[in-house]
């Protein structure tokens, strides 16, 4: 019963957040309900939701892709390098580099035998240096302007091609992980690792396949911004490692494993998306959207954890004791 109340706790939070937030502000920040505005939230969603997809899917599996944010990084150089004649060639080419670095960071943890956090944190800092390396102190610029206007032009009035594009990733791992062999067994790998290998489950790929795809995601999300903004450097993602990371744990990913959902990380980074939007209309600094944001996730984890707990607890003893007022 108390495992009932907590779950219930938790969908009501995030639907309050889904719900709630965007018609707060709809009523008290001029524009925030405009098409235009609504545009530009869709517009982050496109970039923040591939890399935070692809992180959940190691943490779902047991994981962590520190990774991610750099992959996106030189994935965004390589396709602006390569995808001059052929921005199909450039992307093919990133998202080609992104299996590449997912695949060895699954490699390395049997190898070396450590935790994924060791592992991708070198694996960090490696591709930040190869970004530099590849920027070569300058940003660079792409002259195929076509390609920009045809990843952000608007189709029907909020959307653009490219958050069409991470709206398909979405339904395609949903469909992964709810109906192959594979997704169950990346849940399997996240929930009891031993118990997934004494029965059968293929743990070895389950983590490979979980890698890849975050690397993946993450590199088609730095070669299709790149390609948006017409340019690309070794700063590109910023702290999008720390945004995908909260979207996740918002969205309702454990990071304990075994835990998650593409459509929970969806509403999570719509979350995301929505409040720092509606705090930019406000005129709030960027020290003010990092406070609000880090309260946020903090509040999230409370109530995911001891206190939400605590609260279930309390509501479940509250409804035992009530009397019964059938006949």
């Amino acid at each position: 019963m108390e495992q009932i109340f907590l779950e219930r706790l938790k969908l009501t939070l995030r639907l309050l957040l889904i719900v709630g937030m965007p018609v707060l502000l709809a009523l008290s920040v001029q524009h925030f309900a405009s098409q235009a505005n609504l545009y530009a939230i869709m517009q982050s969603f496109a970039f923040l939701g591939l890399i935070a997809l692809g992180l959940s899917v190691t943490m779902i599996s047991g994981e962590f892709d520190l990774s991610v944010a750099a992959v996106a990084t030189c994935a965004g150089l390589i396709t602006v390098k390569l995808g001059g004649g052929s921005a199909m060639l450039g992307i093919a080419a990133a998202v080609g580099f992104g299996v590449l670095v997912g695949v060895a960071n699954a490699a390395l943890l049997p190898w070396l035998q450590v935790s994924s956090l060791a592992t991708t944190v070198g694996s960090m800092i490696l591709l930040t240096g190869v970004a530099f390396w590849l920027a070569g102190g300058r940003v660079l610029s792409y002259e195929n302007f076509e390609i920009s206007d045809f990843l952000d032009q608007a189709v029907a009035g909020v959307f653009s091609v490219r958050s069409l594009v991470t709206i398909i990733c979405y339904v395609l791992l949903w469909l992964l992980l709810e109906f192959t062999r594979i997704g169950r067994d990346i849940y399997a790998a996240g929930g009891h690792r031993k118990a997934a290998v004494q029965s059968g489950a293929r743990v070895g790929a389950a983590l490979t396949v979980a890698f890849s795809i975050s690397g993946g995601l993450s590199a088609l999300a730095g070669a299709l911004i790149s390609l948006s903004l017409a340019t690309a450097s070794a700063t590109l993602s910023g702290n999008a490692l720390l945004q995908a990371a909260s979207a996740a744990i918002v969205g309702g990913v454990a990071l304990t494993g075994g835990v998650g959902s593409p459509l929970g990380v969806a509403v999570g980074v719509m979350i995301l998306a929505i409040l720092n939007n509606g705090l930019g209309l406000l005129s709030a600094s960027s020290t003010q959207i990092l406070l609000v944001n880090g309260a946020l996730l903090f509040l999230v984890v409370l109530l995911d954890g001891r206190l939400g707990a605590s609260v279930a607890r309390r509501l479940s003893r509250s409804h035992a004791v009530q009397p019964s007022t059938g006949h």
